[in-house]
Formats: C-alpha cells, structure tokens, sequence
C-alpha cells in the first residue's frame, strides 16, 4: 500500500472517466508529482492524522498486517516524513507494518533534466538518514519507460542493499522491460504489478525466492489488463494478492475486493485467491 498521503486526487479519477490515460495525467503534473507536492505542503501532524483514518478501515476490512511505501515525497524532507509517519502508525496500532522506501517513484520536477542528481540524491542523502533512523525494511523502485531504468532500478537497489533493505520492486506495470530479472538477479522479495507479462518473464521467477505480486483493484480502476495468473499458476509459480492501497490508481485497502476481483476477472479460484492474500502475501512482507 502507499496509504501514508496528503489530501486526494479526486480530479484525475474524473479525467480518466473523460478519457485521459495514467500516462496522460502524468505528463501534465498529475500523479506521483500531484500527490507529492500535496505532501510537502501538509504537516507531519496531519498526514498521519489522514493515513491513521485510513489505517483503521484496513483493519476493519479484516487485514492482519500491511506494507506502507514512501514515495511521495520525492524530497529528502518529504520521504523522511513519510517514513516518520509510518514508524509512529506502527508504535500506535496492534497490526504489523512493514515500512518500504520507495524515493524512486517518480522524478521530481526540479530533478526532470538531471535524472542522475536525483538518483544521487536517493543514494548519498536519502538512504544513509533513513538507515541510520531505522526507517524501512525493504527499498522499491518504479521500473517502468518513463520512469526509472533498468539500469538505473539496479543501481538503487544495490544502494539499498548496502543499507541493509532488501529490494522489493514495482514492474511490467505497462511495459516489460527487463526488471523482473533485474528483481531477480538481486533477490528481490518481491514483483510487483505484473500486468504485462511475456513468457520469459514467467520462466524468469521460476526457482527463485521472488514472489510474483498481483494487484487486481489497480487494473480494475485503470482499465488496464489484469496479471495472467493462470499463467503463472500454471507455470507452478507462487502468487501474492495486495491492493496498492494509493490515492490516484487504486483509491482502496479492501482486500475483500481483491480476492473477489482475482477470482472474476483473473479466474483463480478462491482458495488460490485466499491463498495468495494470506500466506503468500506474508512470504511477500517477510512476515
């Protein structure tokens, strides 16, 4: 989930139902930088008044235990303050949370035509703070075109290796481009997304310690393609369900919903659907 945000992004749900695309949206300002700058303009106090709301209904929806990400900040201040919010959600509340860094969302706009500053920036600012603070378990990146690289989801992930965070990472979101094996190859807990898959992507994580992760209320609010889970099942891989929980693509925590979604629209049945939510989403958080 990403339920640590400021405010909402109620408009952008009006402008997909008008036709724009997640891409669309992007490009003009919306999204990741929509949020972000959202959040930077909202005190600590009351972002985790929000997402302490939110919290709560998770729970009361049924779910045991949650994975936050950062990520809208995009600031060293900002992800600081997520992370912040997190760790005091997690000291507050009986259900467990697993705390991600996730810097490498998006590129702010001060960083548009210096990707590499940024990239410095997560690595020799960011990270040793929040190391240093015990902020995160795990760090993810957004491999995706016209988000971050490859190469350059490796090099962070190898950053955060460094610090101690084990690398769970947000791919084939739209596009297959290589970072499941990137995922792989460092031993990533997870994959997450997982909406574009070619058969070598699926041949990839066989034997391997990496979860493949669904999100199926992401694709349901998108109208994007939903993962091939009987692919992957039938490749005899294992798979997580979670919801994304967000402010702009999947406005929802309800893994009630989830599990319901993968068995209508991406034909599992419901024990593999409960399966996946349960122990499979556990094995996925590292708990």
């Amino acid at each position: 989930t990403h339920i640590v945000y400021a405010g909402n992004r109620e408009q952008e749900f009006v402008d997909r139902i008008n036709g724009m695309s997640y891409e669309e949206i992007a490009n003009r300002g919306g999204g990741i930088l929509n949020s972000a700058k959202k959040l930077n303009e909202t005190s600590e106090e009351e972002i985790y008044s929000q997402s302490k709301a939110r919290l709560e209904e998770v729970m009361r929806l049924g779910t045991g235990a949650v994975e936050i990400k950062s990520g809208y900040g995009l600031t060293v201040e900002g992800e600081l303050k997520i992370l912040r919010v997190i760790q005091q959600l997690s000291k507050n509340y009986p259900i467990t949370i697993k705390a991600t860094f996730l810097g490498a969302h998006a590129f702010p706009t001060t960083f548009k035509e210096n990707k590499k500053g940024y990239i410095d920036c997560i690595i020799n600012e960011m990270l040793p703070e929040i190391a240093k603070s015990k902020l995160a378990d795990f760090i993810d990146v957004f491999c995706e075109t016209g988000y971050f690289s490859v190469e350059e989801t490796e090099q962070i992930m190898e950053a955060g290796i460094q610090f101690g965070l084990k690398p769970k990472i947000h791919v084939n979101q739209f596009n297959s481009i290589g970072g499941i094996q990137a995922g792989i190859k460092h031993k990533a807990l997870s994959v997450d997304h997982l909406e574009i898959m070619k058969p070598e992507d699926i041949e990839a994580l066989k034997n391997t310690e990496t979860m493949p992760v669904a999100l199926p209320s992401c694709s349901y609010f998108l109208s994007i393609p939903y993962t091939p889970a009987r692919e992957i099942i039938a490749a005899e891989l294992t798979l997580a369900l979670a919801t994304d929980y967000n402010p702009g693509s999947t406005p929802s925590g309800n893994m009630n919903f989830v599990v319901a979604t993968a068995c209508i629209k991406m034909k599992m049945t419901p024990e593999e659907a409960i399966n996946a939510a349960i122990i499979n989403g556990a094995y996925a958080m590292g708990i």
